[in-house]
C-alpha cells in the first residue's frame, strides 16, 4: 500500500468516526425529545479507492410500534374526554346523600314541608319552605346550565381540533415536499422527519391514523376508518362551523352542524370516518351524552312541577294555574319539556322577595285570604305528593310508580355508574398506551448502547490516528536519509 493511499484510508476513517461521534451525541442529547428517532451512521467501504465513506444517516424507527402508539393515543383521547364529562356531571348532580346533591335539596324541601305542617301558623317555618323550594329550583337551574356549558365546551373543542388538524396536515405536506428534495440531493432529512412525526402524533390525539410510506421519503395519512387526509402535496381540508354557545334543544341540523371534508358536508353515518379520538368524543358529548343528561334533568323537573300543581294537592288551583314551581312563571307543559330544568322556578306568589306571601303555602296559592292560620291540609298534601308513588311521564325512562326522591336517587346513581365505567375504560386504554410507550422507549435511544458505540468510535479514531503517526514517522525517516 502506498503512503498516499494509507493517508487517504486513515483520513476517511477519521471522517467517518467524527460523523459517528456526532450521531451518538445527538442521540444522547435527544433521548427524551418527543418524536426523535435514534440515528445510526451508515458507513460503507469504498470499492475502488479503499477506505470508507459515510453513506448517510439512518433513522431507526419501529413503524409497527409507532402505529400502535398512535392508535392508543387516540383511544386515550377519546376515553379521557368522555371520562372528564362524566366526572363533571357527577359533580353537578352530586352523590346520594351528599351536601350538594339534588336529592339532598329535595329532602330539605320535604323536611321543611313536614315541619311547617305541624305549625302552619309559624311564619318562620313557612319561610323555611320557601327557602328550601327556591334552593331546589336553583340547583336544577345550575345543573341544566352546567350541561349546556359542557355542550358549549365540546363545540369549542371541536373547532380547536379542526384547526389543529388543518394546520398540522398543511405542515406535514410541506415537510413531505422538503424531505423529498433533500433526499434527491443526498442531504440529511432526518430532523425534518422528526418534526413530521411530532405533527402526525399531534393529529393522532384527535383522530386515529394510519401512515403509509410513499416514494422519496413522503408519507400518506388516512384515518383508520378510511378517510384520506394526505396523499401527495395537497392535504384534505376539514371544515366546521358553529357558535360558541350551545343551548338545550339544539340538535344536528337545527342549528348544529357536523364536519365537512373538502367542502362536502358529512352525514351522521360518514362521521364514523373520524371516530375514535378526542374529535369524535366531543361530538358524542355535544350530540348524545349531554342531551341525555339534559333530558333526565328535565323529566325530574317536570315530575316535581306536576306533583305540586295538582288541584287535588292544592284545591285553590285552576286547570291552567302553576303550582309551587313554575316554568319561567307559567304552568309547565309536556310539549315544552326540553330545557325545563333550566327554567323551573319558585312560584312568585309565595316568595316575599318577589312580592308574594308565604301564607299561601297553607291557604292555597290562589287563596283570597290567609285565614284560618291553623290549617295544615295543603302542607301535608304537598309533602305527601313528593313522597307518593306516581308513574313516570312517557319517554322519561322512569319505569313503574315511585316517589320523587327515588327518581332523584336513581339519576344520581346512574350518573355515578357512568363515571365509574368511563374511568375504568380510560384506565384500560391508558395502561395499554403506557405499555406501548415503554416498548417504544426500549427501542429508542439506549444510553448504555450509545456509550458502547462511542467507545468503538474512540478505538477506531485511535487506530486511524496511529496509521497517520506511523506514516508521519516513515516520511520523516525517508527525509533524514
Amino acid at each position: 500500500m502506498s503512503i498516499a493511499k494509507a493517508i487517504s484510508n486513515a483520513m476517511s476513517g477519521l471522517g467517518a468516526t467524527a460523523r459517528g461521534t456526532e450521531t451518538v451525541a445527538s442521540n444522547l442529547a435527544n433521548a427524551m425529545t418527543p418524536g426523535y428517532a435514534r440515528r445510526d451512521t451508515v458507513v460503507v467501504a469504498n470499492a475502488l479507492g479503499g477506505g470508507v465513506r459515510v453513506d448517510g444517516i439512518a433513522r431507526i424507527v419501529n413503524a409497527s410500534l409507532v402505529s400502535e402508539s398512535r392508535l392508543a393515543t387516540a383511544a386515550v383521547g377519546d376515553a379521557g374526554t368522555r371520562a372528564a364529562f362524566h366526572e363533571r356531571m357527577e359533580e353537578v348532580v352530586g352523590l346520594p346523600g351528599g351536601a350538594l346533591a339534588l336529592s339532598t335539596a329535595l329532602t330539605d324541601l320535604q323536611t321543611a314541608l313536614s315541619s311547617a305542617a305541624t305549625r302552619p301558623d309559624d311564619e318562620i317555618r313557612l319561610a323555611q319552605v320557601v327557602g328550601a323550594a327556591d334552593r331546589l329550583a336553583t340547583r336544577l337551574n345550575d345543573a341544566s346550565k352546567a350541561v349546556e356549558a359542557t355542550r358549549s365546551t365540546a363545540q369549542r373543542a371541536i373547532v380547536a381540533d379542526v384547526a389543529v388538524m388543518n394546520q398540522s396536515l398543511g405542515r406535514v405536506a410541506q415537510l413531505n415536499t422538503r424531505i423529498s428534495i433533500l433526499d434527491a440531493d443526498g442531504k440529511d432529512s432526518t430532523p425534518l422527519m422528526d418534526e413530521r412525526q411530532r405533527l402526525i402524533d399531534r393529529i393522532a390525539k384527535i383522530v386515529p391514523l394510519q401512515e403509509v410510506t410513499r416514494e422519496a421519503g413522503r408519507v400518506a395519512l388516512f384515518t383508520t376508518e378510511g378517510a384520506m387526509l394526505l396523499d401527495g402535496s395537497v392535504p384534505a381540508r376539514l371544515e366546521f362551523a358553529g357558535a360558541d354557545q350551545v343551548v338545550a334543544g339544539q340538535v344536528v341540523g337545527a342549528p348544529l352542524e357536523l364536519l365537512a371534508l373538502n367542502g362536502t358536508a358529512l352525514t351522521a353515518g360518514q362521521m364514523r370516518l373520524f371516530g375514535g379520538g378526542s374529535l369524535s368524543a366531543n361530538f358524542k358529548i355535544r350530540d348524545d351524552l349531554a342531551p341525555r343528561m339534559q333530558s333526565e334533568l328535565d323529566h325530574l323537573a317536570f315530575d316535581l312541577h306536576q306533583r305540586l300543581a295538582d288541584p287535588l294537592v292544592d284545591p285553590s288551583l285552576g286547570a291552567g294555574d302553576a303550582g309551587l314551581f313554575t316554568d319561567a312563571g307559567m304552568r309547565a307543559d309536556a310539549a315544552g319539556l326540553v330545557g325545563l330544568a333550566g327554567r323551573i322556578a319558585l312560584n312568585a306568589a309565595v316568595d316575599p322577595a318577589e312580592g308574594g306571601q308565604s301564607w299561601r303555602l297553607r291557604a292555597g296559592l290562589q287563596a283570597a285570604a290567609p285565614d284560618p292560620v291553623g290549617q295544615s291540609a295543603i302542607l301535608v298534601a304537598l309533602a305527601e305528593a313528593l313522597d307518593g308513588a306516581r308513574p313516570g311521564q312517557p319517554g322519561s325512562g322512569f319505569s313503574g310508580s315511585t316517589s320523587l326522591s327515588s327518581r332523584f336517587g336513581l339519576i344520581e346513581s346512574q350518573v355515578s355508574s357512568r363515571r365509574v365505567e368511563a374511568l375504568a375504560d380510560m384506565a384500560v386504554r391508558s395502561s395499554r398506551h403506557l405499555t406501548i410507550t415503554a416498548s417504544m422507549m426500549a427501542e429508542g435511544v439506549d444510553s448504555d448502547a450509545e456509550m458502547q458505540r462511542l467507545l468503538q468510535y474512540e478505538q477506531s479514531y485511535a487506530a486511524n490516528a496511529r496509521v497517520l503517526v506511523a506514516v508521519d514517522e516513515m516520511i520523516n525517516q525517508i527525509l533524514r536519509m
